[in-house]
């Protein structure tokens, strides 16, 4: 079948949109998108916790900050971290109070209170009840975080801190969690850190 000569111009029309678009969209693909991967400098992120049994809250993410130094602030089990003189900035940490955002690179300083708190009794089987005096803190995922200061796993005595900085080399999903039985709950006591 063949077209009238009066539709004629208006395919030849349609064909050049169809050639100028397809022009178009390599162009725009080969010169204004970047095609340069997104890379970061290493940031040291200072992370502020409590820990308490998941029933009233589990671990929770207080504070978040950027160490704009090589030096930790001073610390004693005591009376936890010490920020007099030391240069850093916070930010704002994610919304739900337990997950962290970091990139491949990052280090993360930890600086946890353990909180004082009586454990409900679990029904089944009965009577029993947890007489734990500390919560455990780990870090599970697909790479091991480089340990540079103080001890992982490590134990956050009621009434005490705890710290431990940990480097990122490998990128996805963590896990943060309790590795001492403090409650019915236990099991749910964690957090999330996502390395991009």
């Amino acid at each position: 079948m063949q077209l009238p000569k009066k539709h004629l111009p208006v395919v030849g029309i349609l064909g050049l949109i169809v050639v100028a678009a397809s022009a178009g969209g390599v162009y725009y693909y080969q010169f204004v998108i970047s095609h340069t991967s997104v890379t970061y400098l290493p940031s040291h992120r200072l992370v502020f916790m409590t820990a308490i049994i998941e029933e009233q809250g589990g671990f929770h993410i207080t504070n978040t900050a950027f160490l704009n130094q090589t030096n930790l602030p001073g610390f004693d089990s005591s009376k936890g971290y010490n920020l007099t003189g030391v240069n850093y900035h916070n930010y704002t940490g994610e919304s739900d109070g337990k997950t962290i955002d970091a990139h491949v690179g990052d280090t993360i300083t930890f600086y946890i209170y353990g909180l004082n708190a009586t454990s409900p009794c679990n029904t089944t089987p009965a009577n029993q009840c947890w007489l734990s005096t500390a919560h455990g803190f780990t870090i599970s995922g697909p790479g091991t975080p480089d340990v540079t200061n103080g001890i992982l796993p490590g134990t956050i005595p009621f009434g005490k801190w705890y710290t431990v900085t940990v480097t990122f080399n490998t990128g996805g999903s963590y896990s943060y969690f309790c590795t001492i039985n403090c409650s019915p709950k236990h099991t749910q006591m964690a957090g999330q850190i996502a390395v991009t």
